[in-house]
């Protein structure tokens, strides 16, 4: 139960960092933030941070997910749980900061499906 809590935290507080990095990236106010400083610096520093931010929240929610799954119904959970939120932070990814995020999400993401897939063999 404790690792649901800890997990289930890591994601909330990874995900409310991804909605101010999507917040603070508003046309009217990005001079003024954390983005606008990082893109001062070099524009792809603000691109990583939010793929890295993103692949966290994946990683900490399927975790969750499977555990959950597995507490609740004693059952272990199936690749339909782990597809879902291949989905899920597909969506999310494109709807905060399109395309090019969503395509570097997805490709560590599946990175780590795979990493998942040979932890069963």
């Amino acid at each position: 139960m404790r690792s649901n809590i800890i997990t289930l935290i890591l994601t909330i507080i990874l995900l409310v960092l991804v909605i101010l990095l999507w917040m603070w990236s508003s046309p009217d106010i990005v001079d003024t933030t954390l983005v606008g400083a990082l893109n001062n610096i070099n524009p792809y520093v603000t691109f990583v941070i939010e793929v890295l931010l993103l692949f966290g929240v994946f990683v900490f929610a399927t975790v969750t997910v499977v555990n959950l799954r597995l507490q609740l119904t004693d059952v272990r959970a199936g690749w339909t749980e782990v597809v879902v939120m291949l989905i899920a932070i597909a969506i999310v990814s494109y709807l905060a900061f399109g395309v090019n995020a969503m395509g570097a999400t997805l490709i560590l993401s599946l990175g780590f499906v795979g990493y998942l897939y040979l932890l069963q063999e």
